[in-house]
């Protein structure tokens, strides 16, 4: 599985389009302007371009000539590449992008940003939460519910009690199953993150038939462009004082 954290605020718009926000479709554009505040509306803007140049790089092609549909239940797939499969999720400014080859998946990113209210949402949405859950156990249960339900499709409504989740004693929750979609086990993983935001932590999840150790790569990778410009820099300066 490839994966992305992106700080959609820290992205310029050259960096994932050179027709921003041109190179939406018709219906991003229409969704984008129904957001009340501009932020929030080029934070949508700058998730779906992102998606887009990152998922063509992957493949190889150009990003205008990447197709996402949704499917009924509103899940993203690739109508020209069936075989890739991909998932994403948004957190304020925080995007989460996951790919793979390998069967359906499932990815989302929370800020961790404690509530009172957080287990009285999870145990509404999903009634299998003990007494004992708490509010650290929040955002390793919600972030693995969401993924899974992304993974199969079947969104929170209809799909949260064909999840079963684990948890622990300690506050851990792991993904035992997901019930009714197919006998092959379903893998899940949570990981807490670092981020640039006011909000100094991110939980993210990921689920999928196969799940080896993912390695999320952070982008834009500012300190991977500095390193390319200094090392560019270098060759221009021996280029400039080497003897004739």
């Amino acid at each position: 599985m490839d994966a992305w954290l992106v700080d959609l605020d820290r992205v310029d718009p050259t960096d994932i389009s050179a027709h921003y926000p041109e190179g939406l479709t018709e219906d991003e554009l229409r969704r984008g302007a129904e957001f009340v505040h501009a932020r929030a509306a080029h934070r949508f803007y700058r998730a779906r371009l992102t998606v887009r140049r990152l998922l063509a790089e992957r493949l190889g092609m150009p990003a205008s000539e990447l197709r996402i549909h949704y499917d009924p239940a509103g899940k993203p797939y690739l109508p020209d590449r069936p075989g890739t499969h991909i998932s994403w999720s948004r957190s304020d400014g925080l995007l989460l992008l996951g790919a793979t080859e390998t069967g359906p998946v499932g990815v989302d990113v929370e800020l961790v940003r404690p509530a009172a209210t957080n287990l009285d949402v999870l145990t509404f949405v999903y009634p299998g939460v003990p007494a004992s859950a708490t509010p650290e156990t929040f955002f390793h249960a919600w972030t693995l519910l969401e993924a899974a339900v992304k993974a199969t499709g079947r969104g929170l409504t209809d799909g949260a009690r064909e999840v079963d989740l684990d948890f622990g004693p300690d506050g851990a929750v792991t993904l035992r199953g997901i019930n009714g979609h197919g006998p092959a086990p379903w893998h899940g993983r949570t990981e807490l993150r670092p981020t640039h935001r006011d909000a100094p932590w991110a939980m993210t999840a990921f689920v999928s038939r196969d799940l080896a150790p993912v390695t999320v790569l952070p982008w834009p990778d500012r300190e991977r462009d500095r390193d390319r410009d200094r090392a560019a820099d270098r060759g221009r300066g021996a280029l400039l004082t080497r003897p004739r």
